[in-house]
């Protein structure tokens, strides 16, 4: 007996019957006689009258196709269907990951990010919405006659009920999200194994095998998220399900939290690193300064390891680049001073109020003679990890005073470079390398120091200089990792390279940008000529 139908019902929600196929519903019976003709009328409607009513009788659905109509069409060409090419479906493209502001940030050598968490959200829960209708509508589905009811229940529950991605259990109700169904129990954070609340937004990881693993967003945090290179927490989400925190601009580990950016703490005098809480840097002594770990494989603390650093700038401007070197920069002498010592030089200078390189590096030629200042003398204990004078009798200082000038033109001569202590050797012959350039305009024999030349056009000429020296005056960097886990040399290298081609000071940055642009056309010994006599940069 075929009976057709149009809808089969579930709790689970309501599955369509094709169009051409039909229902057989094939009795068994059970204990029951057989009757031909009803008793009461209690039939369910529907019934066919010559069919006994299935008390006790379960029934078994069976899809049965039905039989496709051929026409003479068809007769002609054999009764073979025509194929239809099967149209491949597409894989479904994957949603890029989420894309991390970024803006300037509250502290120098610092940048602002906000990282938004992956996140995901439940449908609706494996129920359809409710209708009217008998017995199976409070589960959300349309009901059918009571004659097919257990014959529904049974084909959806081998056929359409799904089963959970985690116990493998049917699912009546379920959530359905990341590609998976899951018992409302079974949802649970893969990181703390607590059940998630799925009416809000959580966060998900994806695996080796590139299946999706629902996170509570604090659990997200600690196990994936960014760690405080301050603190060492885990730096959690805010309300809106973003992570924001304070980075190096350079250093992809070197993160902080924002409630640090109002009281920082220490950075590395070299790279800039955020000190760690508890484990601290080498601490100089010098106006609350420290060093990295990392910098101090090198570091300069005293001017008798500066001087090499001097003669190898010398020797590259020479032989290198083909520059003419004046008599007065080979014996010029070289101080590595403290900060207090440096500041107090910039104050009585020209470049007074200048940014980061003024107040690392400074050529003394504008300044009255007989000044005289503090010059440390220290060396780096690894044992100890800090510093120690190097003359015990002096205290780790000794002083210096300002030669007099040369009569000649004692105003343009130069009668010293300052260099601040604390700076690892390659940053510090960078900002040798920035004052020798100094030195050189100022001794230039058509140098007139009636005519000063514009700061960016000198500044930019300078740092030129300090980038030319750092890619090809030095020998190549080790890319050693060290016990302290920090930069290698060759990161740290790059690092001051970066900070020179990135500088977004007007006078610096941009005088860079166009002393190199010069310096591509023409040159740079016809390039720093130009700028003497010109005290512009030449039109390229």
């Amino acid at each position: 007996v075929q009976e057709p139908v149009n809808n089969v019902a579930s709790a689970a929600g309501v599955a369509r019957v094709p169009a051409n196929t039909s229902v057989r519903a094939a009795r068994t019976p059970v204990g029951h006689p057989a009757r031909t003709q009803p008793e009461s009328s209690d039939i369910p409607y529907g019934m066919p009258p010559h069919i006994d009513p299935p008390y006790g009788v379960p029934l078994v659905a069976e899809v049965v196709p039905k039989k496709k109509k051929r026409g003479i069409f068809s007769s002609i060409l054999g009764n073979k269907e025509r194929e239809k090419p099967e149209i491949p479906v597409p894989a479904p493209i994957p949603p890029p990951p989420p894309v991390p502001t970024q803006r300037p940030g509250p502290l120098p050598y610092s940048v602002s990010i906000c990282t938004p968490i992956p996140t995901a959200s439940t449908t609706a829960q494996g129920q359809q919405p409710k209708r009217k209708g008998g017995p199976l509508s409070n589960s959300g589905s349309s009901s059918l006659p009571g004659a097919f009811q257990a014959t529904n229940r049974r084909f959806l529950t081998t056929t359409s009920i799904p089963n959970c991605s985690v116990c493998n259990q049917a699912a009546t109700s379920f959530l359905a999200t990341l590609d998976k169904k899951f018992h409302p129990n079974c949802f649970r954070c893969v990181g703390c194994h607590q059940v998630i609340d799925s009416s809000g937004p959580f966060a998900f990881m994806t695996d080796e095998r590139g299946e999706k693993n629902p996170l509570h967003r604090q659990c997200y945090s600690e196990l994936y998220g960014v760690k405080c290179a301050v603190c060492m927490e885990s730096i959690p989400a805010g309300a809106d399900g973003k992570i924001s925190y304070v980075k190096h601009p350079f250093f992809d580990t070197e993160q902080m939290c924002p409630k640090h950016a109002s009281n920082p703490g220490r950075r590395c005098s070299g790279c800039h690193r955020f000190e760690p809480i508890g484990d601290g840097f080498a601490d100089l002594g010098d106006s609350n300064r420290c060093v990295c770990y990392s910098c101090c494989r090198s570091v300069v603390v005293d001017s008798e390891d500066a001087k090499p650093l001097w003669d190898s700038v010398i020797s590259f401007m020479e032989k290198k680049l083909r520059l003419p070197i004046w008599q007065d920069m080979r014996n010029v002498p070289i101080l590595v001073v403290g900060f207090d010592a440096l500041n107090d030089q910039l104050q009585n200078s020209s470049h007074a109020g200048s940014s980061q390189i003024m107040t690392r590096g400074l050529c003394l030629s504008e300044h009255q003679s007989g000044r005289r200042f503090e010059v440390p003398r220290l060396t780096f204990d690894k044992n100890r990890k800090s510093f120690r004078p190097r003359d015990v009798e002096a205290k780790g200082y000794t002083y210096f005073q300002v030669p007099d000038a040369d009569k000649i033109n004692p105003d343009s001569s130069v009668t010293a470079i300052l260099c601040l202590s604390g700076l690892p050797s390659d940053l510090t012959a960078s900002v040798l390398a920035h004052e020798a350039t100094h030195a050189w305009i100022k001794l230039h024999p058509s140098f007139d120091i009636a005519e000063p030349i514009p700061p960016m056009v000198e500044e930019g000429c300078c740092q030129l200089m300090a980038l030319l020296f750092l890619n090809d005056g030095l020998k190549p960097a080790s890319l050693a990792i060290h016990d302290d886990k920090g930069p290698s040399d060759a990161k740290l290298r790059q690092y001051f390279k970066f900070s020179i081609e990135t500088d977004d000071n007007e006078i610096y940055g941009t005088g860079y940008r166009q002393a190199a642009k010069a310096y591509a056309n023409i040159g740079i010994e016809a390039l720093l000529s130009h700028v003497v006599l010109y005290k512009e940069f030449p039109e390229t």
